[in-house]
């Protein structure tokens, strides 16, 4: 096994990262209803970048206001947001840190908002069919995000195509159903993110890095025969000039599972692929961390320490193991409270949310 130094800077692409440590993409709930940033939510990203956070990954940024799947979700097309993202990138980038922007598109999911017309490759859960039209604007939709983030001093973006959302069910056979071009097969099941790719490829420039998050599980689909497939779309969106891949699941909220939750999936995509790839799900410790790196993975992701304790890089350091037990009751607060963890006593920002009937 090969030695990795955590702490030592690393690289996607162009893009040279402190270390190997990386927030994954996390639902601060920080968002107002009309999609705007608040300083609240640049606050939290102050914060992961002044305690020496490598590389930063937004919450989902939604592409298109009528897809977003949250009340709280921020909308990248909500012309407000240009001032505030460049005041984030700033902020991040002040304290060496590096920040891309997850992008997505709700798919059934964005039905929980009662005002939104919610889409999905196939009809699920109260939300449309995609039309041919509806696939074509949704492409147009991620080039135009992607160019925002990209004027607004962000390091890359991160499609969003796991847990459910509009691509990782065009992935999942289980929501996608599709007869058409964009159903059936692996590569035809593929074929949105591929174009999606294509496009951005002739908007990015040498600098901006263009990565994926992606399910090595599937809730509803035979695991074996779902990573099979995985297997192929990671060795697609290598082809296709994705500069790294996270790997994560879609039980990625389930209690007590062997940790790190997906290793042994990712070693396997690991194989195939020669771009970096990035592991979430159950790091807590120096120890999890340098097996993983041992082992090949090229940098590791968390969230819920980071929501935990602010100081968790230093703890790392000082060989120290998160106080988090999986308890996801950080997801739950924020029914009434933006509160981020039941170990901590303070409310993060000092507000309630008020959601609309």
């Amino acid at each position: 096994m090969k030695k990795i130094d955590v702490w030592q800077k690393a690289k996607i692409k162009n893009l040279e990262i402190n270390n190997r440590i990386i927030r994954s993409a996390t639902n601060e709930h920080l968002g107002d209803f009309e999609g705007t940033v608040t300083q609240d939510y640049i606050k939290v990203y102050e914060t992961l970048a002044q305690s020496g956070v490598g590389l930063i990954i937004t919450s989902q940024l939604s592409i298109n206001n009528n897809q977003r799947a949250d009340i709280t979700h921020i909308c990248i097309d909500n012309p407000q947001n240009i001032e505030h993202f460049k005041t984030l990138t700033h902020t991040v980038h002040n304290y060496g840190s590096k920040i891309i922007g997850q992008i997505s598109y709700g798919g059934h999911r964005a039905n929980k908002i009662p005002s939104n017309l919610a889409k999905s490759p196939s009809g699920i859960d109260n939300s449309y069919p995609m039309s041919l039209e509806d696939i074509k604007e949704c492409i147009k939709d991620y080039v135009k995000a992607t160019l925002i983030l990209q004027e607004t001093g962000f390091d890359g973006v991160q499609l969003h195509i796991a847990h459910q959302y509009l691509l990782s069910e065009f992935l999942d056979p289980f929501y996608n159903k599709r007869t058409d071009n964009y159903g059936g097969s692996v590569e035809n099941r593929y074929r949105i993110v591929h174009e999606i790719l294509e496009e951005l490829r002739k908007v990015v420039n040498s600098n901006f890095i263009v990565t994926a998050k992606i399910n090595t599980t599937s809730k509803d689909t035979d695991y074996t025969n779902f990573l099979d497939e995985q297997l192929q779309v990671c060795k697609y969106l290598e082809q296709d000039g994705l500069d790294a891949i996270e790997l994560s699941g879609a039980d990625y909220l389930k209690f007590n599972q062997p940790t790190p939750y997906y290793l042994e999936s990712a070693l396997k995509i690991k194989k195939v692929i020669s771009i970096p790839v990035i592991l979430v799900g159950g790091f807590r410790n120096i120890e999890q961390i340098n097996s993983a790196l041992e082992k090949g993975i090229d940098f590791v992701s968390m969230c819920r320490p980071f929501i935990s304790e602010e100081d968790f890089i230093e703890k790392l350091k000082n060989n120290q193991t998160s106080r988090c037990i999986n308890c996801n009751k950080c997801f739950e607060v924020f029914k009434t409270k933006h509160t981020r963890c039941i170990f901590r006593n303070d409310i993060i920002p000092q507000l309630e949310i008020n959601f609309p009937n």
